[in-house]
């Protein structure tokens, strides 16, 4: 039979209201309809406490049982919370509570209204009604024994009715989960929390995320090297301004928001290590909150030199390498046992502590013989900064540019001396290439491009060139198991046209590309439209139609492309074996070239292609007609960029894998000038 609420409320209001002694209610095993023990135990406490101070303010429903007993059918918690006041001593045993007494007909009925017609609370409300509580002059510590709940609890629901009434009314809604709204509580500025959850993405509303967002700009004081090192009672003590969390699991969270007191404060401190290494005998000592790479990339280093052991020394460095030669040899002999399943286990972790802690002591004294030398650290310094474990960390011995010559020349001094450690490392001086990586890109694609056209005409290099590709995939071994191609053979082919084009915007009106699109075309024209006919068709055909093919393909595959000049192309075999001259190919045009460089190199190339003479009527003139004379003095004479010339075969025994550094670069430029002369 299905009752309405109407009807239900009719029930319980023809039923008698009273008040019972706590000693004559018992549970109902018949007429709950909430299952005993389904209640959250945890609110029990909170609950009683609240019994405790207000009283019981909603009555139980009983049913009148056998011998004085009334049997509670709503209201489990209420009786819980009771036993646990009574059983504690804070209620008489006979205290009377509020009761509905129904009929047991109807008991069922009345426990089902209680539970499914009770709206709950929003935790909106309990928020506000917290901070109202506060208002009224209940301290933290009252209402917070008030509902069994601890002083930090209260904190946090008075912070959460603090959020901006626009999010809270999101809340309200179930547009933000209450692990959100406990981050945008963490601040206190409404603008920021709207702005930040109005910035945060639908698909990653996490309040990992959110936290992150907001606080950002923020130093946290547990996770923060410089925040550890400074520590949170000096920076407190110098009236740095934070932030607290309520929300941390951890209540010893702190945003730090004076980043620029932070800093002040670990610089000064710094200062009085800085003044201890400066007393050592460096040139110089700088002092930075935090060791950037970056400031400090093109400083030299100075390394150790190692110092003979004194007497003492080499006594302990004896005695502890006969002591270890021991420990090992018998941990040896317990090893072979072990592996005979005789041996004593534990003694032989016994034998490799002793022997680690040997070590130890070893390599501690092995590290005081490593000294800095005096007279090197004059030309040298340091950085004290705070290192990542938030503790001063010390990088010594750097060597600043301008200190260079005054340092080779020291440590060439000191190697006269008898030393015959590398003890400066200087690092490669940078220098701005020649060609910026646009123009090299433009330049590699034409020499591709200029490769394929040419091995257009060339099968018999083609079929070498696709033999030998096949065969350093085959030989170099392949350990992949699991291919997804179901094609018959496991080739690939990358047609290089789109990269040509991308690479170098004159590319479509160079003699390359017009042979390679004629062919193109050629091809496309006679080969059947249906590409699966392809392998049936060329069984058709002539060797040479078959070969021709082939040489297409591979051609249009030819890759090489560059951002920056290398030493050596990967195409550099190929093209030799093509007798490639790019003079055919690329003329050197302000389009082409001129306008890509500065003036300077403009007149280098003169020089280079012709001589000082043509070249100095145009140094005096502007960028522009510098461009035109130098086009015109350069036309005819086959001049080539260094990146588009092919590199001279070495002579015999000579390799040219082996050149390195500076001994490689007039070594290929001398092999690529013969190439235009």
């Amino acid at each position: 039979m299905k009752f309405t609420k109407a009807e239900i409320d009719a029930i319980i209001e023809a039923s008698p209201r009273t008040f019972v002694p706590f000693d004559k209610l018992v549970l109902s095993q018949d007429y709950q309809a909430r299952a005993g023990g389904s209640t959250p135990k945890m609110s029990i406490a909170e609950l009683a406490a609240s019994i405790k101070e207000c009283g019981v303010l909603q009555n139980l429903v009983v049913v009148q049982g056998t011998r004085g007993r009334y049997e509670v059918c709503a209201g489990g918690r209420r009786l819980e919370a009771l036993t646990l006041l009574v059983g504690n001593g804070d209620l008489a045993g006979n205290y009377p509570v509020p009761v509905l007494i129904v009929p047991a007909d109807r008991a069922l009925i009345a426990s089902l209204s209680e539970n499914v017609f009770h709206i709950p609370m929003h935790p909106a409300d309990e928020f506000a009604a917290f901070a109202k509580l506060i208002g009224q002059g209940k301290s933290v510590e009252d209402v917070a024994a008030a509902f069994g709940v601890t002083p930090l609890v209260v904190k946090r629901r008075m912070k959460l009715a603090t959020v901006s009434p626009k999010l809270m009314a999101l809340f309200r809604e179930d547009h933000i989960g209450l692990d959100c709204l406990m981050v945008l509580a963490s601040v206190d500025d409404h603008q920021k929390q709207e702005q930040t959850w109005a910035a945060l993405p639908s698909w990653n509303r996490r309040p990992d995320y959110l936290r992150q967002l907001l606080t950002q700009g923020e130093i946290e004081s547990d996770r923060d090297a410089v925040a550890k090192y400074v520590t949170l009672k000096a920076y407190e003590k110098a009236g740095g301004a934070l932030r607290r969390d309520l929300f941390s699991d951890d209540d010893k969270k702190v945003y730090l928001l004076d980043a620029a007191l932070l800093e002040k404060l670990a610089t000064d401190k710094l200062q009085k290590r800085a003044k201890q290494i400066a007393a050592e005998g460096w040139k110089w000592v700088d002092v930075r909150v935090r060791y950037a790479f970056d400031e400090y990339v093109k400083y030299g280093e100075l390394r150790k030199t190692k110092r003979q052991p004194d007497a003492e020394e080499a006594a302990a460095l004896e005695d502890l390498d006969g002591r270890i030669a021991a420990l090992h040899a018998q941990m040896e002999a317990l090893a072979e046992a072990l592996a005979d399943e005789d041996g004593d286990e534990e003694a032989f972790y016994q034998l490799e502590g002793e022997a680690e802690g040997l070590e130890e002591q070893r390599k501690a004294i092995d590290e005081a013989l490593s000294v800095w030398s005096a007279d090197l650290m004059a030309q040298a310094g340091c950085v004290v900064h705070v290192g990542h474990n938030g503790a001063v960390a010390v990088k010594y011995g750097l060597i600043r540019p301008e200190d260079r010559s005054d340092m080779v020349q020291a440590a060439r001094q000191a190697a006269e001396n008898g030393t015959d450690e590398s003890l400066v490392s200087l690092p490669s001086p940078k220098t701005r290439p020649v060609h910026s990586e646009k123009l090299v890109r433009c330049l590699t694609a034409h020499r591709v491009a200029a490769v394929q056209a040419e091995l257009l005409d060339r099968p018999d290099v083609a079929l070498a060139a696709i033999t030998a590709h096949l065969a350093q995939k085959i030989f170099r071994g392949n350990n992949l198991y699991y291919r997804r191609s179901e094609n018959v053979f496991a080739i690939s082919a990358i047609d290089s046209q789109s990269d040509l084009r991308s690479a170098a915007e004159d590319m479509e009106a160079s003699a390359a590309w017009a042979k390679l699109q004629a062919e193109r075309t050629a091809w496309a024209e006679r080969l059947p439209e249906n590409l699966e006919e392809i392998f049936p068709w060329l069984l058709a055909q002539e060797q040479a139609t078959v070969l021709r093919l082939l040489t297409f393909v591979v051609a249009v595959t030819v890759t090489g492309i560059y951002g920056t000049e290398p030493e050596r192309q990967s195409n550099e075999a190929l093209a030799r074996a093509l007798g490639l001259d790019m003079s055919r190919w690329w003329t050197a045009t302000g389009a082409s070239y001129f306008n890509h460089v500065p003036k300077a190199r403009v007149l280098e190339v003169v020089t280079e292609a012709v001589d000082a003479n043509a070249a100095s009527p145009l140094a005096a003139l502007k960028k522009d007609a510098v461009v035109t004379g130098a086009e015109q003095t350069v036309a005819g004479t086959g001049w080539l960029p260094g990146v588009l010339r092919v590199q001279a075969l070495p002579t015999a025994g000579e390799c040219s894998e082996s050149l390195h550094g500076e001994e490689a670069e007039p070594a290929m430029a001398e092999a690529s000038a013969m190439q235009y002369r």
